[in-house]
C-alpha cells in the first residue's frame, strides 16, 4: 500500500487488533477474527491513508465509526489530523473512549451520536459499510460538510453496486465523483474508495 509507518504506529495499531479480539466477544464490534480481522478490516480502513493524505483535511468525522474503522487506523498513521468518532450505539462509544485512552491517541475525539443531529461542519466525511449512497444520505452530508471544499471519501466494495447506487441518486451538475480502486492485501475481492465533492 506504499506505507512506511515507524515502530511506533506499528506497535499502536497491533495493540489496537488485540483489544479489539479482546473485547469483539462481548461488544459484537467486528464480524472477523484473526487474520480475517486484519485483512477485511485494519488493511482495509489503512488502504484510505494515501488518499486522506492527498485530501489534506485538518478534521475528519468518521460516521457510524463503530469499533473505529477507519478512524481509528486513520488516526494513528495520520497523527496531524484530528478525527471526530461518530457512533450513535453508547456500547461501542464505550469502547472507543476506552481504546483512544488505552492508545494515547491525542487527535482523536468521540462523538455518542446519529450523523443526523451533528451541528459541526466538517472538510471530510469518512465511512465505511455505513450506508448506500441514497439521496436521503447525500442530503445529511451537505448538511454537516464545509460549504466551499467538502469532501466524501467513502470505503466501497464492487464497482458496478457503486454505480447501481450513483445512478440512483438525483441528478446535481456540481457533485463531482471519483472512483478508485484500491489494492487490500491478501483480500480477493474488490474494493473501492469513492471520493465525491459535494459544493
Amino acid at each position: 500500500m506504499g506505507l512506511e509507518p515507524d515502530a511506533g504506529k506499528v506497535a499502536l495499531i497491533d495493540r489496537y487488533i488485540k483489544e479489539l479480539e479482546l473485547w469483539n466477544p462481548r461488544y459484537g464490534l467486528v464480524n472477523a477474527e484473526g487474520d480475517d480481522l486484519i485483512i477485511r478490516h485494519i488493511l482495509d480502513s489503512l488502504s484510505g491513508v494515501k488518499t486522506m493524505q492527498g485530501l489534506g483535511p485538518a478534521v475528519v468525522a468518521d460516521i457510524g465509526s463503530g469499533a473505529g474503522l477507519p478512524g481509528i487506523p486513520l488516526a494513528i498513521m495520520l497523527p496531524k489530523i484530528r478525527f471526530h468518532l461518530v457512533e450513535r450505539s453508547g456500547k461501542r462509544t464505550g469502547f472507543l473512549r476506552n481504546i483512544i485512552l488505552t492508545l494515547g491517541l491525542n487527535n482523536v475525539s468521540v462523538m455518542e451520536e446519529s450523523m443526523e443531529n451533528l451541528t459541526e461542519r466538517y472538510e471530510l466525511v469518512t465511512f465505511r459499510g455505513f450506508s448506500p449512497f441514497e439521496n436521503k444520505l447525500i442530503k445529511h452530508l451537505k448538511k454537516i460538510l464545509c460549504e466551499q471544499k467538502g469532501t466524501v471519501l467513502a470505503y466501497k466494495g464492487r464497482k458496478a453496486q457503486i454505480l447501481e447506487e450513483l445512478n440512483a441518486l438525483d441528478e446535481d451538475p456540481e457533485r463531482e465523483i471519483t472512483t478508485l480502486p484500491v489494492n487490500v492485501p491478501f483480500l480477493e475481492e474488490e474494493r473501492h474508495l469513492v471520493i465525491m465533492h459535494l459544493h
